[in-house]
């Protein structure tokens, strides 16, 4: 949920104390809480309407009705949005899709946020004296951020990161019923800077890998990074982080993907 054009609207503000000045900014006035709180139940919305659109087109199609059902039934991530959303519309949830009654930990504000990996470091320009705006560049962003939380506080993630998820998820649906779908530039060129980075790793850590390997598939659980290996053929190889893998690869895989959400609900490709 990306607001950065809001970025050059936030001022740092300095305070003076004698000979001393102190110099902060606060990324969370990006945008008011009820701008951030609509933006939110949107998302929430657009989401969970996917199944309406799916079971329609099932029908016309001559397909199960059920997919939409199975999915949030058997997805973690499409089941707290649902949950979400019910929540954002009733007030109250008697029902839990997702059996952990999801809530945010508190209202949705504005964050500054740095990723990196792209061609561009992230990088975000601050006047501190004057003589120009707040500035963003490579994958440095202002975002609209919230946690969610399961029914006893404990954390279930970030809600864009489950959000994206719960997207990937159901084009997946879609796709498998036979809904022909064409990801958005954004998403194909977050896949493609993915791929990029476990490539470079696997060519980088070539000499642990089995021979004949040829390609890598990455997947990220619940943070936690697991990587298939597969030959010229396509049959699967090994798994790795195993017991043979060395911890400078085992550390830089986690490293490198805890935090990232694949626009594929399959995993991240890449060819070595």
């Amino acid at each position: 949920m990306q607001v950065t054009e809001k970025l050059p609207l936030i001022r740092p503000t300095t305070k003076i104390s004698g000979n001393q000045f102190v110099t902060s900014i606060d990324f969370t006035l990006g945008t008011d809480r009820a701008t951030a709180a609509n933006r939110v139940s949107l998302l929430l919305n657009n989401i969970a309407s996917l199944k309406d659109h799916l079971k329609l087109w099932c029908k016309k199609n001559g397909k199960p009705l059920t997919a939409g059902d199975d999915l949030i039934n058997s997805n973690k991530d499409v089941a707290i949005i649902h949950d979400l959303w019910n929540l954002d519309k009733h007030a109250e949830l008697n029902r839990s899709r997702s059996g952990l009654s999801p809530r945010l930990l508190e209202d949705a504000r504005t964050a500054l946020t740095l990723k990196g990996g792209g061609n561009v470091p992230p990088m975000v320009t601050i006047p501190l004296f004057g003589g120009g705006a707040t500035q963003a560049q490579g994958e440095a962003s202002l975002r609209i951020v919230a946690i969610v939380v399961d029914k006893d506080g404990k954390s279930l993630g970030d809600l864009e990161a489950v959000s994206l998820r719960a997207v990937a998820a159901w084009e997946a649906e879609f796709v498998k019923t036979g809904v022909k779908l064409v990801p958005p530039p954004e998403r194909q060129k977050e896949y493609a800077r993915l791929s990029g980075l476990l490539q470079a790793i696997g060519l980088r850590y070539r000499a642990e890998l089995p021979t004949g390997s040829t390609s890598l598939l990455m997947k990220v659980n619940d943070g936690k990074v697991q990587v298939e290996v597969y030959d010229k053929l396509g049959k699967k190889i090994t798994d790795i982080p195993s017991d043979k893998t060395s911890n400078a690869l085992r550390e830089l895989l986690q490293n490198t993907f805890q935090s990232s959400v694949s626009p594929d609900h399959d995993g991240i490709v890449a060819i070595i």
